[in-house]
């Protein structure tokens, strides 16, 4: 024990942050560092093992960023030398495929807002004539009679009398018909003008439907 006190005491070690161990090296060829324990690099704190005086604020190790710039391979073979660079750039590549995927998101967003934006100047005035008469909110029934005139083409709607929406049983039935059109769920396919203009019909038939339960 005496003996490798001394050389650990006199012998040139580097900290290894692949292996988290110290690891001898050439004088020459190594850089001499201060000396640490086996289980840890020399910067890590260590603290008494006697209880802080009340009042007393104990340090918070410093928590450091590992670099994949500089990786130490001193004292290591050719092979695992080699290892380890390659995992190296496999971990540089991870990042930078990482960073340009949430680069690529928060583009795709903002262009979905500038298309949403659009969108709801071209069609606000429609949505507000079908949903609103002399600044007020239409009922449930004058909205479902007169869906098909707002709805986008192609839209699996099927046109309803407002007699038969007299009927509230008829007119619940409706609703939920309706809802299933233009729910967001259902409508995830669709143009981004399709979309919004579904999501407001599907809003302002909700609201409606509220009111009608009331």
């Amino acid at each position: 024990k005496r003996q490798y006190e001394q050389k650990a005491k006199t012998e040139n070690r580097v900290w290894d942050e692949v292996d988290q161990r110290w690891v001898a090296v050439d004088a020459k060829n190594g850089t001499p560092i201060s000396r640490g324990t086996t289980s840890a690099p020399p910067s890590a704190n260590t603290q008494s093992s006697a209880a802080a005086p009340n009042g007393a604020s104990q340090s918070k190790p410093k928590i450091k960023a590992v670099s994949l710039d500089q990786v130490n391979t001193a004292g290591k073979s050719a092979t695992v030398a080699a290892a380890v660079q390659s995992r190296v750039a496999e971990m540089k590549t991870a990042q930078e495929d990482a960073v340009n995927r949430i680069r690529a998101a928060e583009e795709s967003k903002k262009q979905k807002e500038a298309e949403e934006d659009i969108v709801r100047q071209k069609l606000e005035p429609k949505i507000k004539a079908w949903s609103e008469e002399h600044g007020k909110k239409k009922q449930l029934r004058a909205l479902l009679a007169s869906l098909h005139t707002i709805l986008w083409e192609g839209a699996k709607w099927k046109q309803v009398n407002l007699g038969d929406l007299l009927d509230d049983r008829k007119c619940k039935l409706a609703f939920h018909k309706a809802s299933r059109v233009v729910h967001p769920d259902k409508t995830m396919h669709l143009s981004a003008e399709e979309r919004f203009l579904a999501k407001r019909v599907f809003d302002a038939l909700s609201q409606a439907k509220s009111e009608f339960d009331k």
